[in-house]
């Protein structure tokens, strides 16, 4: 079956303006600069370099991490955020945006200008890396026995709604005509839980729980701990397992955070007993 429709954009922001509008991010050597960058767009993953220089990632989704780690560039889910600091070590005049070409040419960056330095900004691609979330926690053995899980498959019914894509979890759509469906989970307060969650589609879907915070606990086949987030990217075909306490009574919606995939059945929702 051929792929369903996808939604595509012409124009990328920074702080609402595109690359080359706007002020620039004016720096001196030596500085250490934090940078809190979310990704606000409803339909797109980012990755974010600045030539020349690292970030040392020390937050994410407002939480602190285990560790301090140092990566070449950084990538983001829908509504993901990230903390890290630069240390403006590089002198010149650069772009830190996108590595892909094309998003990057549509406006997705912004000049970091160094005191003392002018002139049109460079930009140099980053050597090539793997994003792994298992890399900012810490390595441990299993995880403390959860009280339950959910195994969750998430899948994909090609062109099925009008020419776009159907997305189901354990086989089951949200139903577009319903503010609130029946609630497929159910959990009773002060409970741990394990989401086991399996991506049988290519597609990356960035995984948002509403109301809670949960621990990274298995990416990949790695395990790792203290990463505590509230939205996790599944790559497609991979799977990831997430811990979480039932600390927050009331409905509450779990769904991947592209627009689309939503908009096309890509939620659930859980209750309390």
């Amino acid at each position: 079956m051929p792929k369903g429709y996808e939604v595509g954009y012409d124009a990328f922001t920074i702080n609402g303006r595109m690359l080359g509008h706007g002020e620039p991010v004016r720096v001196k050597k030596g500085e250490r600069v934090l940078f809190h960058i979310l990704n606000g767009s409803a339909g797109e993953i980012r990755s974010l370099a600045l030539p020349g220089h690292t970030f040392s990632v020390i937050a994410m989704d407002g939480n602190p991490l285990p560790k301090s780690v140092r990566v070449p560039g950084l990538w983001l889910g829908t509504a993901e955020r990230i903390s890290a600091v630069v240390e403006m070590n590089h002198p010149g005049v650069w772009i830190m945006g996108d590595v892909g070409d094309d998003d990057r040419h549509h406006g997705m960056g912004i000049v970091v200008e160094y005191a003392g330095y002018k002139g049109k900004a460079q930009w140099v691609a980053p050597k090539p890396f793997k994003w792994n979330y298992a890399s900012f926690g810490q390595v441990q053995l299993p995880a403390q026995a959860p009280d339950e899980v959910f195994d969750m498959m998430f899948a994909k019914d090609n062109a099925a709604v009008e020419g776009f894509n159907r997305w189901t979890i354990n086989g089951v759509a949200y139903p577009s005509d319903q503010m609130m469906a029946i609630p497929l989970f159910h959990l009773r307060e002060g409970k741990r839980y394990r989401l086991r969650m399996r991506n049988a589609s290519d597609d990356i879907h960035p995984i948002h729980l509403h109301r809670h915070t949960f621990e990274l606990t298995k990416v990949a086949g790695r395990q790792t701990s203290g990463v505590m987030k509230d939205v996790v990217m599944v790559g497609g075909y991979q799977e990831v397992e997430v811990d979480f306490t039932a600390d927050n009574p009331g409905l509450t919606l779990f769904h991947c955070h592209q627009q689309l995939h939503m908009d096309h059945g890509f939620m659930s929702l859980f209750d309390y007993a």
